[in-house]
């Protein structure tokens, strides 16, 4: 069966970020988890190139030349098509928003794209993945699953991993804070399951108390109880801060937005660093000006009512 003809012109992909709104850390240990894939995202377009090279902007992490040529054999571009790439992202990196995994699954998108293939979503997200293992080692697979998918997701990592979508009874607006730190995430999940291999007894009840969080926070979606929605996500923080991979930085914007009336906050993604995210309250944009002149650097991000389309 001869391979598809690679049409540049069409090349382009995009991909999610992502943020998880309760329970990191505790899913590594098989705890359920709710993702959300943001409003910004990692968006990929392809050029031709000359003399079958794969071109990647100079300067750039020595990584995404091997994510680039990795996105090209899963998806069977062939040997002989050039290909330059150009990225545009709305998302810092190492904050906990999911570069990678949106760049993964813009990658890939693009490379089926310029093929004129069509993959499912599911199938996008396992391929991003394992471009996912070169920026992360041995990613969960619930980043690159919700920059495919979007929307709010239910994830449980298994194996083998389950993910259903989340009906919002009511809009859901996010605000995004940065910090002005990174984290790694692969050393700080590291490090916190070997604490937890070594003191099961002392981690265990703590997952199991982020695992009912979780819960809690799974049936106000589903009600619209955004107050108690709030009140999970900033408890959930505080379980977080107990494993050890919360920073002042993280406390300080998280007492920042609650003392400016969100109506709740914790940290996102790995921690050690990075960024957090508060759950707004009537009135988004103010809560966005305060924080913004407090010297933090913002974004909103929303989710309808419904499911996602």
């Amino acid at each position: 069966m001869p391979m598809p003809e690679f049409d540049a012109a069409k090349a382009i992909g995009w991909g999610s970020g992502k943020v998880i709104l309760l329970g990191e850390h505790a899913v590594v240990h098989g705890s359920p988890a709710i993702a959300a894939g943001l409003e910004q995202g990692v968006q990929v377009r392809l050029a031709d190139a000359q003399d079958a090279a794969r071109l990647v902007p100079s300067g750039s992490d020595k990584r995404l030349a091997l994510a680039l040529e990795q996105a090209c054999s899963l998806t069977g571009v062939a040997d002989s098509v050039g290909i330059s790439l150009e990225i545009r992202s709305e998302l810092p990196e190492a904050v906990g928003f999911g570069s990678s995994a949106a760049l993964a699954v813009a990658l890939t998108r693009a490379c089926l794209a310029g093929q004129q293939l069509e993959w499912s979503n599911g199938q996008v997200a396992l391929a991003a993945n394992q471009i996912e293992t070169i920026f992360h080692g041995k990613p969960s697979g619930i980043d690159a699953t919700t920059a495919a998918l979007g929307g709010i997701q239910r994830f449980q990592i298994g194996p083998p991993l389950a993910y259903e979508a989340l009906p919002l009874a009511s809009e859901l607006v996010v605000l995004l804070v940065e910090t002005g730190t990174q984290h790694t995430t692969s050393s700080t999940v590291g490090a916190l399951g070997d604490r937890a291999r070594a003191q099961p007894r002392l981690y265990q009840p703590i997952f199991e108390a982020i695992t009912a969080l979780v819960e809690e926070a799974d049936h106000a979606l589903r009600s619209g109880d955004m107050q108690s929605l709030g009140a999970a996500m900033t408890m959930n923080h505080g379980l977080l801060r107990t494993l050890g991979v919360s920073t002042v930085e993280l406390d300080n914007a998280v007492d920042a937005v609650l003392g400016a009336g969100a109506r709740g906050a914790k940290l996102t993604g790995a921690g050690g660093g990075g960024a957090i995210i508060a759950l707004c309250d009537r009135d988004p944009e103010a809560l966005r000006s305060a924080i913004e002149k407090a010297g933090y650097r913002t974004s909103l991000t929303r989710f309808a009512a419904g499911l996602p389309a």
